[in-house]
C-alpha cells in the first residue's frame, strides 16, 4: 500500500498544468494576437490609400475627358502647362456647378467632398492638386498629347514623414 501512495504523489503522476506552462501558452497567444492586430492596421491603411488612389484616378480621368470634349483650338489645349490665367473659372460642361476647369492660375486644388483624409494642416478634407500639360503635334501632326497629373499629400504620423503621391494619365486630342 505504501507503494501506491508514492506513485500518486510522484511528480510524474501529477495532472494539470504548471504556472510556467500557462505563462508560456499565454505568451504565445499574445504574440499571435499582436500579429493579427498589426495585419488589421496594415489592412486599414491599405484601404485608405486605395480609396485615395481611386479618387485621384477618377479626377485625372474626368479632366482628360473634359479636355477631349473641347475644340482643338481651345485655350485650355494650348501647348504648355495648365491651368493658366486663361483657364480661370471656366465651366466646361456649362451646368454652372463645380468642378470648374480651374480655380486660379497654377495647380488646381480639389477638396475631397467626403471630407476624408487630412489637408496640409493635418486635419480637414484631403486636397488633391490637378494640373495638365499639352504637347502640340505629338505623337503626330494634328494631334495634342494631354498629360494629367493629380497629386496629394499623405500626412505622416509619429516618426513617419509626409509623402506626396501622384497619378498621371496621358491621352490624345485629334484635330477634327
Amino acid at each position: 500500500m505504501d507503494g501506491d501512495k508514492m506513485k500518486k504523489n510522484s511528480p510524474n503522476s501529477q495532472k494539470g498544468l504548471t504556472l510556467i506552462e500557462v505563462l508560456v501558452a499565454l505568451s504565445i497567444l499574445a504574440i499571435g494576437l499582436l500579429g493579427v492586430a498589426l495585419m488589421q492596421v496594415t489592412s486599414i491603411g491599405g484601404g485608405i490609400f486605395s480609396r485615395e488612389m481611386a479618387t485621384a484616378t477618377q479626377l485625372s480621368q474626368e479632366m482628360l475627358e473634359k479636355l477631349r470634349t473641347l475644340s482643338y483650338t481651345d485655350t485650355a489645349l494650348n501647348g504648355g502647362a495648365h491651368p493658366t490665367t486663361a483657364d480661370v473659372g471656366r465651366d466646361l460642361d456649362g451646368d454652372g456647378k463645380p468642378p470648374f476647369l480651374a480655380v486660379g492660375e497654377g495647380p488646381q486644388n480639389i477638396i475631397d467632398e467626403r471630407g476624408l483624409g487630412k489637408d496640409d494642416a493635418g486635419s480637414g478634407p484631403l486636397i488633391y492638386t490637378r494640373t495638365w500639360e499639352v504637347a502640340d503635334d505629338t505623337p503626330a501632326q494634328n494631334m495634342k498629347k494631354i498629360t494629367i497629373t493629380v497629386s496629394w499629400i499623405e500626412k505622416g504620423e509619429g516618426p513617419v514623414e509626409a509623402r506626396t503621391h501622384y497619378v498621371t494619365i496621358t491621352g490624345v486630342k485629334v484635330r477634327e
